[in-house]
């Protein structure tokens, strides 16, 4: 028998062979935050040397009651681990951990697990904030290039920020942006607007459009797809 590659709170170990995966995905792999999670499962699966059939994923399920049902069917296959990588996921994956306490459930982007009093929730992700600041130095910098050849004047350094939703992970994010494009470049504002939507081209754009016309001479984004670059390359606006 292989040696134990998952522990729970008893220290009772499973058995490399009996152990089963559930993954819950806001989108597929047509979309790039979603794609990129799929990646690492992909890679997971291939260092424990697991099987193709020990890994149920399910794809396109919303920030509503459907994630709940997902992770109740997930728990009921059999899996003694459950990832869910989207933000509004959180509540619903809360109310199955407190109904399935023998499944660890593990919830990127979260805020609420260490709160719950639950042993089984876990919050997971990186201090993403860190990279969005290093991206808005990089803004700032490109902002006092565009001063110093003359496409833009000082006081007329407004950057454009398409958000999708009103969540910390979304402030924090911008407002990290803006403090690291403000470091470099003091005279910088910014703008921000919201889809609502983690992934639609048509609206990204639609804000990115809004943004440029609202005089932003600089676009970045929190949201899914090519639309705010569309729009940023049919302008000609930089995008960050």
């Amino acid at each position: 028998m292989s040696a134990p590659v998952f522990a729970e709170d008893g220290g009772k170990g499973i058995a490399k062979e009996d152990l089963k995966v559930g993954v819950i995905y806001i989108g597929d792999e047509n979309e790039g935050y979603t794609a990129a999670h799929m990646k690492g499962i992909d890679e997971m699966e291939e260092k424990l040397g697991l099987d193709d059939s020990q890994i149920i994923e399910k794809t396109l399920i919303g920030e509503d009651e459907g994630c709940y049902d997902a992770a109740a069917d997930l728990a009921d296959q059999g899996c003694q681990i459950i990832f869910a990588n989207s933000f509004g996921h959180e509540t619903y994956i809360l109310e199955a951990a407190g109904e399935y306490p023998e499944v660890q459930f593990c919830h990127a982007t979260g805020t609420q697990a260490a709160s719950s009093g639950l042993s089984n929730m876990h919050n997971y992700f990186t201090n993403i904030y860190e990279a969005r600041y290093v991206s808005g130095v990089v803004a700032g910098l490109k902002l006092n290039e565009m001063i110093e050849d003359g496409t833009v004047k000082e006081d007329a350094c407004k950057m454009g920020y398409v958000g999708a939703f009103p969540y910390a992970e979304v402030i924090s994010g911008y407002t990290a942006f803006y403090l690291g494009a403000k470091s470099v470049c003091p005279s910088v504002t910014m703008e921000v607007k919201y889809t609502n939507s983690w992934a639609s081209f048509d609206l990204e754009k639609e804000c990115a459009d809004a943004l440029i016309s609202d005089g932003c001479v600089l676009i970045s984004q929190h949201a899914d797809t090519t639309g705010a670059p569309t729009a940023c390359e049919a302008a000609g606006v930089p995008c960050v």
